[in-house]
């Protein structure tokens, strides 16, 4: 980061430059992009439009899945054996989940966390227990033994012993569960943060609420054109352009003035949050909802999320949240699924929603999950590219084969460097006031985001580089104290200290709140950090 200037001056001091490859899109395809990019010697410019992990990375199930959810179909053997060319997809999109799932519990095991999984087989529903066995015994094939998935099918009785099985519906109808691991991620934010300051480390240079419009090519080059909050503004060339927009990639391509066919189909997810009783803390459940879609309920802290809701979306990108037709839908679910947890509105604590940047394929109507990386050359875009249907979990994958595609076109400007792939830890020893009680988070870690990991905003700081926000409801006296501390670190006058105030929280209650209610007085007061954790 180039520390001691302000963001404007940042962006005037890049006019005129030269990357080899300029990544537009800071989710976590494009993060990991930069990075294994910029370690493989390239010159690397990384511009994301607004905070990094602010789109569709921060808003998934936050599930390192082992490949299960892949083969999830109604009527599983009569779907496959109609359509084997997706069970080919469905078996290598697992096989490639498990290595990931290895991967990230190996180098980055703070950043992920076990969770006991519970998949309840019902006599009338879709799989048969010799089905589920099946797809662990494949699944299991997959696995490398250093991360095991922990497979065992308990029959009805024992099941019945595991407090979130016995909280389900249809109990009568039970045959039994699977019970395996599932790892899930701690918070998707900082795995984007970790890469943006990787990429830095080995040269790349990386802007948040930086827009990057594309231009003409000119002597093997591209023009991008760079534009701050500010109206700061700068023009570079890269001789590739990598569009990792997620779902704002169709936008992207279409300012370039030359038509693209269409690359995104969005699907959004939205998820309810709740405090179940203490007995349930660390379990969850996989089943299927009644559209015959992937349905989960899923530990987090000493919380409990529910979701994702599945349906085609065709809203405001930059105006994503859970509406009062989601909420319908996932209350209803859940009532259908935990019937006795009495699950109502007035139990949300928090909502989210987020749109699945899928592959647009005419043969699927809600969109194909088979990563592709385009290239636009094709449609008279050269040098550009562009990756649809990447989910956070297979992040490194992408990035990694991003890079392939550079090296086969030219050879990097600079020597590589080695990438560790180390998590990004809190300042430890710190003396420095908790941001909140418990949280493990402090005041120098605020302003260590400012200074060194681009937080510019509350909702930087609060959510995205702490991971607390989600958690825990800050009380004003909460907000207070960081505003001062980020506000000293960038200059903020008291007037634009309460602007970003007031803005933080327009933002949380639009984005996280409960449709139809009023969130803080009718819902948090129970919505507060448990003594002792971290995040």
């Amino acid at each position: 980061m180039l520390e001691h200037r302000s963001p404007s001056d940042q962006i005037k001091a890049l006019d005129g430059q030269v990357f080899d490859v300029v990544v537009i899109g800071g989710g976590a395809v494009g993060c990991s992009a930069a990075r294994e990019a910029a370690a493989a010697g390239y010159t690397v410019l990384l511009a994301e439009k607004g905070d990094f992990a602010s789109g569709s990375s921060s808003r998934s199930s936050r599930l390192l899945h082992c490949g299960l959810r892949y083969f999830e179909a109604p009527n599983p053997v009569r779907y496959f054996a109609r359509h084997p060319g997706r069970f080919l997809t469905s078996l290598s999109m697992a096989r490639q989940g498990m290595r990931e799932r290895r991967e990230m519990v190996l180098t980055s095991r703070e950043r992920v966390t076990p969770i006991d999984f519970f998949f309840p087989i019902y006599a009338d529903g879709p799989y048969r227990p010799w089905q589920v066995d099946m797809a662990f015994k494949l699944l299991k094939r997959l696995a490398p033994d250093d991360v095991p998935l922990g497979y065992n099918r308990l029959k009805t009785p024992e099941a019945l012993q595991k407090p979130m099985v016995a909280a389900l519906g249809n109990r009568d109808r039970l045959e039994g569960a699977a019970q395996f691991t599932e790892y899930q991620f701690n918070w998707p934010e900082r795995i984007c943060v970790d890469a943006v300051l990787d990429a830095e480390e080995a040269g790349a240079v990386a802007l948040n609420y930086t827009e990057a419009r594309m231009g003409d090519m000119q002597n093997g080059t591209r023009k991008v054109t760079l534009t701050g909050q500010d109206g700061a503004r700068a023009t570079v060339r890269g001789c590739r352009v990598m569009a990792m927009s997620g779902i704002w990639i169709d936008k992207v391509l279409s300012g370039t003035g030359k038509p693209a066919a269409r690359k995104i189909f969005g699907t959004k997810g939205g998820h309810i949050v709740i405090r179940l009783p203490e007995k349930y803390r660390g379990q969850g459940v996989s089943t299927i909802n009644s559209w015959g879609e992937p349905f989960y309920c899923i530990p987090w802290h000493d919380l409990h999320y529910i979701g994702p809701t599945e349906t085609p979306y065709e809203g405001d990108l930059d105006d994503i949240h859970v509406d009062e037709t989601d909420l319908e839908f996932l209350l209803s679910e859940t009532a259908s699924l935990f019937p006795g947890l009495n699950v109502t509105r007035d139990k949300v604590i928090r909502t989210w929603a987020g749109v699945r940047p899928l592959t647009y394929d005419p043969a699927h109507p809600k969109g194909s999950r088979a990563r592709e990386l385009h290239d636009l050359g094709r449609e008279g875009l050269e040098g550009v590219y562009a990756m649809t249907a990447a989910p956070v979990m297979s992040h490194r994958d992408s990035g990694r084969k991003i890079t392939e595609v550079l090296r086969k076109a030219f050879a990097p400007s600079g020597a590589p460097s080695a990438l560790s792939y180390r998590p990004r830890m809190p300042i430890e020893n710190s003396n420095a006031q908790p941001i909140a009680e418990g949280a493990g988070y402090t005041m120098a870690d605020v302003r260590h985001a400012v200074r060194h990991e681009h937080a510019r905003t509350l909702l930087d700081v609060l959510f995205r580089r702490s991971g607390v926000g989600l958690r825990h409801w800050f009380g004003d006296a909460e907000i207070a104290r960081v505003a001062e501390e980020m506000g000293a670190e960038l200059g903020w006058t008291e007037a634009e200290r309460q602007t970003e105030i007031d803005r933080y929280k327009r933002e949380v209650s639009r984005l996280y709140g409960v449709p139809n209610r009023r969130d803080k007085a009718d819902i948090n007061h129970d919505a507060t950090i448990q003594q002792g954790e971290r995040a």
